[in-house]
């Protein structure tokens, strides 16, 4: 079994600087955070005036996408007929249904993930994916 790929801390560290015009962009005070394919905290940035709570929803969004490999609003998403169900037997930590949390996709491997939170929903997807390019 090949060894799992980790998000460098320099890329980490971009990846925070984008999202943070981003959120600045939208006139937000946002909470981001990188985890490893570990989840393990690599790179955390709180924009002045964040709401405090917006710290731990950050990590459990950047958790829920790195555990499920996909963005974390698409798990809340409701279920039609004949669709699978996702699985969801390994929860550790918490686990959040919202816009927010997105893979980083290296070379088509997913090495980590990245965690928004402080405005809505659809606001923090959209940072994280700004995030990503």
């Amino acid at each position: 079994m090949p060894e799992a790929r980790n998000v460098d801390i320099d890329v980490a560290q971009q990846i925070v600087e984008r999202g943070r015009a981003a959120a600045t962009q939208l006139g937000l005070n946002a909470v981001i955070a990188i985890l490893d394919t570990g989840a393990n905290l690599v790179a955390f940035a709180r924009m002045d005036g964040a709401w405090l709570a917006s710290n731990d929803l950050a990590i459990a969004k950047a958790r829920t996408s790195v555990m499920f490999q996909a963005p974390s609003e698409a798990l809340g998403i409701p279920l039609e007929l004949g669709q699978p169900a996702p699985h969801f037997d390994h929860l550790n930590g918490g686990l959040l249904l919202m816009g927010g949390g997105h893979p980083i996709v290296e070379d088509g491997v997913i090495v980590g993930a990245v965690g928004v939170s402080g405005g809505t929903p659809e606001q923090d997807a959209e940072v994280a994916r700004t995030a990503l390019r």
